[in-house]
């Protein structure tokens, strides 16, 4: 049998993904007898890699979503990861990091599903689903060194380099762009980000469109309360102090955190 017709078995790199995600130490690959292939495997890992760790979901993350990045990828769409309950955090809260390595910050706007869509069902507008619109912030750190090097399957399979969501009060979804073009994210009373626009910008109406895709693709329910946090909509940054202050000011409100490492580690477990 050969390799690209030999069954994948999500099992190996899902349980090198927890380790690594548990010890805080970085991969800089997963090794190629394990390494998914295609979106299908990785998102095969990703289950396997929620699977062991055991923590509830509260939702779904998106990136990878913009215009531009949608037509570059090859995958033509948002790539889905989870978001993890206890990773979920309110404005105010220090957000732990698991090592030192530079942690991507980006403002997003996050949907709260008012009903359940169930990956059989007909179509529906994807307006009709949601019940709230909040802004959140989420923190990207991937188990890899370098995330963009491995590749989109194993990108997917690291649960979209998930590591924390910080998520703020509802907006009223007609001020939506205003929201999005007034907001000034900040690190440390330094500007760091503005809105992102063009073929850059992510629509986080679509974003939820690719989910429900991917969903139905993949026979998963999506669950009236779960969170979606659609992608970034400013210029993501990144940071790499041991603590750091995180503001977004927009329409005259805020959204902050503080970031502290748990732990410092190697920099790298080579595989």
């Amino acid at each position: 049998m050969s390799e690209a017709s030999r069954p994948f078995d999500p099992r190996p790199a899902g349980a090198l993904l927890a380790s690594a995600w548990r010890s805080g130490e970085l991969l800089t690959e997963l090794p190629a007898e394990v390494r998914p292939r295609t979106m299908t495997e990785g998102y095969d890992v990703q289950d396997w890699l929620i699977a062991e760790l055991g923590h509830a979901s509260a939702g779904w993350k998106l990136g990878v979503g913009s215009v531009l990045q949608k037509r570059t990828s090859g995958v033509g769409r948002s790539i889905a990861g989870r978001i993890l309950k206890p990773y979920v955090h309110r404005t105010g809260d220090t957000v732990l990091l698991p090592n030192a390595a530079p942690v991507t910050v980006e403002f997003e706007i996050a949907y709260i599903l008012g009903r359940d869509i169930l990956p059989g069902e007909p179509d529906l507008p994807i307006r009709d689903a949601i019940a709230e619109v909040r802004v959140a912030f989420e923190l990207v750190l991937s188990r890899f060194v370098d995330r963009r090097a491995v590749g989109w399957p194993s990108f997917a399979a690291d649960n979209g380099a998930f590591q924390a969501l910080v998520l703020g009060d509802a907006v009223a979804p007609d001020r939506l762009d205003d929201v999005v073009t007034s907001v000034v994210v900040t690190a440390d009373g330094d500007e760091a980000a503005r809105a992102l626009s063009g073929e850059d910008a992510t629509d986080p109406e679509a974003a939820l469109a690719d989910l429900v895709a991917v969903a139905r693709e993949r026979g998963m329910p999506l669950s009236k309360g779960s969170i979606i946090s659609t992608g970034t909509v400013s210029k993501p940054f990144s940071i790499a102090a041991p603590s750091t202050t995180i503001r977004a000011g927009f329409l005259g409100a805020e959204l902050h955190f503080r970031t502290r490492v748990l732990a410092r580690r190697g920099a790298a477990a080579r595989l």
